[in-house]
């Protein structure tokens, strides 16, 4: 009897995490009846999912709408991913130099399953769209960051993602399996990836991998900035910077490039 009870335990706390991964995302809040449809659930036992949050702590139910959202606690505790993380803490202060003298936003991703993570984000942006919270998640295919990451990765990851379907979010976004695997290519052999309105219209980047001891990226940096700032020929000088960038955090992490590389 104790296996059968144990797998019981084990499906109600995976539960629980669906409707905390359900309230993580738009539009944050949601009634009830909501997330028992949702989650697929009677509603009783949504409501069960939910008290246990609540008395948790990571849950709260908003006195007018009766709504139920994430508490401020979820965010003490995943920010301890951030407190945590070696990529973070080499990175931060390099940010912040990187983002002085250049176009745009520079932003520090890491790899997230089948996405990129946004970890941090410096700079004013000069249109909304160009940030990216801490947290964000975008897809690895269509953002500088993404590309950057898959270049430096075993070819059995780039495999599992391609042999996904690719969402089409702009006319330039690559979709097929050959196209991201000749990018990643081009991405590996100059040692930079680009973003030309892949992910948004109207926003450019250059991205450069975050590489650990073994030489496999872990993360990586970009440079982000509308198209008309961003213009094709600045994207050397750019990427020249924001790989300069990348390549300080990868020897802070233990990455150990030829010498010369690190006096440029």
């Amino acid at each position: 009897m104790p296996p059968p009870k144990r797998r019981e335990s084990m499906s109600s706390t995976l539960k629980c995490f669906e409707a905390f991964e359900l309230l993580a995302q738009e539009p944050y809040e949601l009634p009830l009846a909501e997330i028992a449809t949702r989650l697929g659930q009677p509603l009783t036992t949504a409501h069960r999912l939910l008290a246990t949050l609540t008395e948790a702590g990571f849950v709260e139910q908003d006195g007018g709408s009766r709504h139920y959202r994430l508490a401020g606690k979820a965010l003490w505790a995943g920010s301890a991913y951030l407190r945590h993380s070696p990529v973070y803490r080499a990175a931060f202060l390099i940010m912040q130099e990187t983002a002085r003298d250049c176009p745009g936003l520079v932003h520090l991703g890491a790899l997230h399953g089948h996405w990129v993570l946004y970890l941090h984000t410096v700079g004013s942006p000069s249109r909304l769209y160009l940030y990216a919270d801490t947290g964000e998640r975008r897809p690895l295919h269509a953002t500088g960051l993404g590309k950057a990451i898959l270049a430096w990765q075993p070819d059995d990851v780039v495999k599992r993602l391609a042999a996904q379907k690719l969402e089409r979010f702009t006319r330039r976004t690559l979709t097929s399996a050959s196209e991201l695997r000749e990018e990643l290519r081009r991405t590996h052999q100059r040692g930079y990836a680009i973003d030309d309105e892949e992910g948004v219209a109207g926003l450019r980047c250059v991205a450069a991998p975050i590489l650990n001891r073994a030489g496999v990226s872990v993360a990586a940096l970009s440079i982000s900035a509308p198209v008309e700032v961003m213009a094709p020929a600045a994207l050397a000088d750019l990427a020249a910077k924001i790989s300069q960038a990348a390549l300080k955090v990868s020897a802070q992490i233990g990455y150990r490039p030829p010498s010369a590389m690190l006096a440029r």
